[in-house]
C-alpha cells in the first residue's frame, strides 16, 4: 500500500492511477465535511473571527493542511509512475503545478495507454498486454534484454524477473 501512493519508481496502470486520485479526492473532501458534521465543530460559521476565537477550527486546519501536503506527494507520485509507463521522464510532472494546465495535465496523464512490454522504468502493470507476433523477434529480444537491465540493477526480484522471462519466452 505504501508503494502505491508514496513511491516515485516503477510503473503503474491507469486504473490504479484514477484510484489512487479518487482516494485523495474523497479524503480531502470527506474529511472537512465530517469534521464539521461530527461534534468536532458543532454549529460554528466558518467567519473569520469565529476561526480565530475557535481552536477547534484552529485544530481542523491543521490537520487539513497536513491531508493536503500528504495527497500533494501521493499524487504527484502516481503521476511520475504513470509517466513513466508509457516512458515518459518523471519531470513531465512539473505540469501538475502550473496554475490553469494542471488539470489537463491530469487528464493526459491519466488517459494516456500503457507501452508495451517492459522499458527503462520497469515492467509493464498489465503483463497480459505483452503480446509478441510471429515474425517479430527484435522486439522479444529487446524486450530480454531490457529484463536482464533491470534485474541487474536490482530493481526486479528474482521471481519477478523468472516470470517475466517466461511470459516473454512462450
Amino acid at each position: 500500500m505504501f508503494k502505491l501512493f508514496f513511491s516515485f519508481s516503477g510503473r503503474i496502470n491507469r486504473a490504479r492511477f484514477w484510484a489512487v486520485i479518487a482516494f485523495w479526492l474523497l479524503v480531502r473532501v470527506g474529511v472537512p465535511y465530517l469534521l464539521y458534521t461530527f461534534a468536532m465543530l458543532p454549529g460554528q460559521s466558518l467567519d473569520i473571527q469565529d476561526a480565530s476565537a475557535s481552536p477547534e477550527i484552529f485544530e481542523a486546519g491543521k490537520l487539513y493542511a497536513v491531508l493536503t501536503v500528504v495527497s500533494l506527494f501521493s499524487t504527484v507520485s502516481a503521476a511520475v509512475r504513470r509517466l513513466h509507463d508509457f516512458d515518459a521522464s518523471g519531470l513531465w510532472a512539473i505540469l501538475l503545478f502550473i496554475p490553469g494546465i494542471e488539470f489537463i495535465a491530469y487528464l493526459v496523464i491519466g488517459l494516456i495507454g500503457s507501452q508495451r512490454g517492459t522499458n527503462r522504468y520497469g515492467v509493464n502493470p498489465l503483463g497480459e498486454n505483452n503480446i509478441y507476433f510471429p515474425g517479430n523477434e527484435e522486439m522479444r529480444v529487446k524486450e530480454l534484454k531490457d529484463l536482464a537491465t533491470l534485474f541487474e540493477k536490482g530493481l526486479l526480484s528474482e521471481a519477478e524477473y523468472e516470470k517475466a522471462k517466461k511470459a516473454i519466452l512462450k
